[in-house]
């Protein structure tokens, strides 16, 4: 009986970790964050995997429309403070896709000069 119980437990607690693990993906990987990142211009391979992890690539009419709304939101030097695009924004980036954000915009700046 002790076995049994055991293993329901462990059973029910590894469904929930991986949905945990699922849940926290599906809100790191988005198709408005990875619209995000290419208007941002990160570095391509970076936006390889993501589409890997998405499971596809959206299309640039979507991330138009995306990037648009983020724009008309976006105070001017926003920094993505809290992950968020806009302040208030229901779309979050994890910290390595900020990095990777700020990474880019060096890139931009050092080009320029």
């Amino acid at each position: 009986m002790r076995h049994l119980i055991f293993s329901i437990l462990f059973s029910s607690s590894f469904f929930m970790l991986a949905f945990a693990t699922h849940a926290q993906e599906a809100r790191v990987y988005s198709t408005e964050g990875y619209c995000i990142l290419a208007f941002e211009q990160v570095d391509r391979e970076f936006l390889v995997n993501y589409e890997k992890r998405l499971g596809f690539r959206p299309k640039n009419k979507l991330c138009n429309r995306v990037n648009r709304l983020v724009s008309e939101f976006q105070p001017a030097k926003w920094d993505y403070q809290f992950g968020q695009p806009y302040p208030g924004s229901s779309i979050y980036l994890s910290p390595e896709q900020i990095a990777q954000i700020d990474k880019a915009r060096e890139k931009q700046r050092q080009a320029r000069r």
